[in-house]
């Protein structure tokens, strides 16, 4: 049923709830997914005024709680934000092409897996920078060959991409950091993926930019700078996530 979110507002009717993700999916998650999923329908439009808490709850049919926990996250997303006399509104729609892909279980998940890789990798390659071998330079250099091959092809280089990724982790050579990043080898895989089908450029400029973000990390790395190999993975997965997220 249609329900009004203020004075001035249109009628908001929920979408069908994005119930994706069996498994490991919390209340919190499926808010999230159901409010991004108003945005991205127009629903409530970019600049336009979100319902209050209360009318959320009735909505869904959930307690504050949850609502909040949702709300807090696509703030610190940069979905949504206050502002004064207006309460809480739509900053920016994300790329609608999100809930299209059929992998992808709750892109709540996958915002929080972003950030699980913009902690872990940038160390990662600072570290990679200060112990590598002759031999972890080879096998970096080869799977970075890979995925501009592959994507010379025209193909996703997904397998190619993952590898450049965990040839870096090998190359701190930190047994539990290799660990971690082996253990997500399947998100891993999955947000390449998803990276891969939600780019709205050209295959071309796309694998360009890929390449020359991959560039700037292997050439840090190679030339032992752990700042600058810090700084070119944190500004590789700074802008993936911009990919997936924004479809830029």
């Amino acid at each position: 049923m249609a329900r009004k979110t203020g004075p001035s507002s249109p009628e908001i009717v929920p979408a069908a709830p994005t119930r994706r993700a069996g498994r490991g999916q919390t209340l919190g998650d499926r808010i999230y997914d159901d409010i991004l999923q108003l945005i991205l329908t127009s629903q409530i439009p970019e600049g336009g005024r979100l319902p209050t808490e209360a009318q959320f709850c009735e909505m869904f049919q959930v307690s504050r709680t949850v609502v909040r926990d949702a709300l807090s996250r696509l703030k610190i997303d940069g979905v949504v934000g206050s502002r004064q006399g207006q309460g809480s509104v739509v900053l920016r729609r994300p790329n609608a092409g999100m809930f299209a892909f059929p992998l992808v279980g709750s892109i709540a998940d996958m915002q929080r897996f972003f950030e699980f890789r913009q902690l872990i990798e940038p160390e990662v390659a600072a570290l990679a920078a200060v112990r590598r071998t002759h031999e972890d330079l080879a096998r970096i250099r080869a799977a970075f060959q890979a995925v501009g091959d592959a994507l010379v092809r025209d193909e996703g280089g997904v397998e190619a991409d993952l590898q450049f990724h965990l040839a870096i982790a090998a190359a701190a050579h930190n047994k539990y950091l290799v660990s971690s990043m082996e253990s997500a080898r399947g998100n891993f895989a999955q947000c390449i993926q998803f990276a891969r089908a939600l780019s709205t450029k050209p295959d071309e400029r796309r694998g360009e930019r890929l390449q020359s973000e991959h560039r700037r990390i292997l050439d840090s790395i190679e030339s032992g700078d752990p700042s600058a190999a810090r700084a070119a993975m944190a500004l590789h997965l700074s802008r993936t996530r911009d990919r997936v997220f924004l479809g830029s």
